[in-house]
């Protein structure tokens, strides 16, 4: 869970071990909102078969895109 005050990074890893350029977003429940979508536009399969990851961003210029 990512405190409320901070961003939070976004990916998600495939099967075969690719994992997604991360996004910094304004908090969690941003981030949640952003998986959601995708995973709603990409369709059952490919929702079924990814792991999300939503952790805290270190900092104001963590390098991950926004």
């Amino acid at each position: 869970m990512v405190p409320r005050d901070r961003r939070a990074h976004l990916t998600y890893t495939e099967p075969g071990g690719w994992t997604s350029p991360g996004h910094c977003l304004e908090d969690q429940a941003a981030a949640e909102d952003l998986r959601d979508a995708t995973n709603l536009l990409s369709g059952r399969s490919a929702a079924a078969r990814r792991v999300w990851s939503i952790t805290s961003c270190p900092g104001d210029d963590c390098g991950v895109q926004r």
